[in-house]
């Protein structure tokens, strides 16, 4: 029997403490909201799970102060190449040029040092309360809250799966983020199925930490042979990940013991005096879509809403995206407000934007899996002739709380917005989000201050929504209190780019529009039409 439900009813209750759970709390916990974050392990994984972030989550990490460890032992990329069995150069993605968001494009990392990092900050809060060892295994829904039955478990000694040992407690929360992974039971729970997006391939994954300096020939990316498709990948400064494609015919158990870890390392070049290995698994990659990502007042994110194939190291980032843009709605919603609807953007922008980013790494992940040598030999001859495998337009937002113009997305609406590096008075230069006051909304502008083109109705209502007034000065303007400046003209040329005076950008750094000074309140308008409750109703 389960113990009496504790009579607090928190704002969130999180289940899972990997990446996407863990950043739901820290962004959560600068919202200053109670939530409970609970996991069925009593420990985090301690482990690389994933190899690769991108410019805009490490500009989610800088804005919870978490960037700091990640990047001490992160691996900028340079580029990531495919190379034939021959060693010959097939394509070359450059991935060494400076992102939107004010960071290098792509990093390789080992994602335990990032989850430590967000856990420090969660551990940090006040508002959050951490629950090891306790894993969901029901959910009953009320008119205003959840009820979700959790029991404690317990990892025996040499195992990594935790077990039920019967103890029960209830918790109950305003709204259920579920982060518990591919093998979701939440979603389980909710009777919720997936799609099968036809992606469906056997790797054996290696990681190991390294104990000396190790150079490789090949260094970074697929080793595209029909024999053994291979990819080799630096995780951070101190580990190293390889991944060795399973033909169909091949048993999964053959892969598990050590020995065949050093036999395929061997042919590589690398020894047991070179990495202490540290994890070894086969795993299916596999292109799944929840079909709900909404029961209710329960969320989906990350694997336990999508899962995709590891080719263009989307996976988690999709994920801490998911968090980022369902907190900022939830902490709206709960403060009255937004009306619940907004809740129901969630899954309507995230998920074609996730959609997209799948069907990318599908079609990055069939070039190397190639196992048939005459397929292999055409689409090698393919590459030499100057081919190029069909890739969508990277994602954005296409659907939700967006700016249109006669129901036409105008860009930048839907793009990540522009961080780049100021200057203040005090002669600090740094990335603009270092002197943002708050996480809401944005409103900037070089042309003017633009709050003095808006009514009072305007102004109290967006000031409901957390919303930052920014006026730059131009490059070349001494720095004065109170005002930034445009210190390297990036914002001059971004906002001329899409002949625009001001930029309105969402919590989650995704833009909402952008317009020339005399259209503001028509942009804000919208805004406000979408997601206030009692918007332009007077004071």
């Amino acid at each position: 029997m389960a113990e009496p439900a504790d009579q607090q009813i928190h704002d969130l209750l999180i289940i899972g403490t990997g990446s996407v759970g863990l950043t739901m709390a820290a962004t959560w916990a600068r919202l200053g909201r109670s939530a409970v974050i609970a996991d069925k392990q009593e420990k985090l994984y301690g482990l690389p799970r994933v190899g690769h972030i991108d410019h805009e989550i490490m500009r989610v990490l800088q804005r919870l102060e978490a960037e700091g460890p990640t990047l001490e032992d992160a691996f900028p990329t340079e580029q990531y190449t495919w190379i034939n069995a021959e060693g010959e150069k097939l394509l070359e993605f450059p991935w060494g040029e400076e992102g939107i968001s004010g960071w290098h494009s792509a990093y390789l990392l080992n994602s335990a040092i990032l989850e430590r990092s967000l856990l420090e900050c969660v551990e940090a809060s006040p508002m959050i309360t951490r629950l090891p060892g306790w894993q969901a295994v029901g959910l009953t829904q009320h008119a205003d809250h959840v009820e979700v039955v959790f029991e404690r478990t317990r990892t025996a000694e040499g195992s990594s799966v935790p077990e039920l040992i019967g103890e029960q407690r209830v918790l109950r929360g305003r709204y259920v983020v579920a982060a518990d992974g591919a093998n979701s039971l939440v979603r389980r729970l909710l009777g919720v199925d997936r799609e099968d997006l036809g992606f469906n391939e056997r790797w054996l994954v290696v990681d190991a930490r390294l104990k000396r300096p190790l150079r490789l020939a090949f260094d970074c990316g697929q080793i595209c042979d029909p024999r053994r498709p291979t990819t080799v990948l630096p995780l951070g400064l101190s580990h190293r990940r390889w991944e060795w494609h399973l033909r169909p015919e091949e048993d999964a158990a053959d892969f598990t013991p050590e020995a065949k870890a050093w036999e395929l390392l061997g042919a590589l070049g690398v020894a047991s005096e070179d990495v202490e290995l540290v994890r070894q698994l086969v795993y299916t990659f596999e292109a799944r879509l929840a079909h709900q990502w909404r029961v209710g007042r329960v969320f989906l994110a990350g694997d336990a809403a999508h899962t995709m194939p590891p080719f263009m190291g989307q996976g988690m980032c999709s994920g801490m995206r998911d968090a980022l843009n369902l907190a900022w709605k939830l902490d709206l919603v709960l403060a009255g407000t937004a009306p619940d609807s907004l809740l129901d953007t969630y899954q309507l922008e995230r998920h074609p934007h996730v959609r997209d980013w799948t069907l990318i790494s599908i079609e990055s992940g069939k070039v190397p899996c190639i196992i048939d040598p005459e397929a292999a030999r055409e689409r090698d001859e393919m590459f030499r002739a100057g081919y190029r495998p069909p890739m969508p337009d990277f994602p954005q937002l296409v659907e939700g709380i967006v700016h249109r113009v006669n129901d036409t997305l105008a860009a930048p609406a839907g793009e990540l917005g522009l961080q780049a590096r100021v200057a203040a008075a005090d002669g600090r230069v740094d990335l603009l989000d270092r002197f943002m006051p708050a996480d809401g909304f944005t409103l900037l502008s070089l042309a003017a201050d633009p709050a003095t083109v808006l009514d009072d109705i305007q102004l109290r209502d967006l000031q409901r929504l957390g919303t930052t007034f920014i006026q730059l000065a131009p490059q070349g303007t001494p720095p004065a209190p109170g005002r930034l400046v445009d210190v390297e003209g990036t914002y001059a040329r971004y906002l001329k780019q899409y002949t625009a005076d001001a930029v309105l950008v969402r919590p989650d750094f995704y833009v909402f529009g952008a317009s020339q000074l005399a259209e503001l309140p028509i942009l804000v308008d919208d805004l406000l039409r979408q997601v206030l409750i009692g918007s332009l109703n007077p004071a």
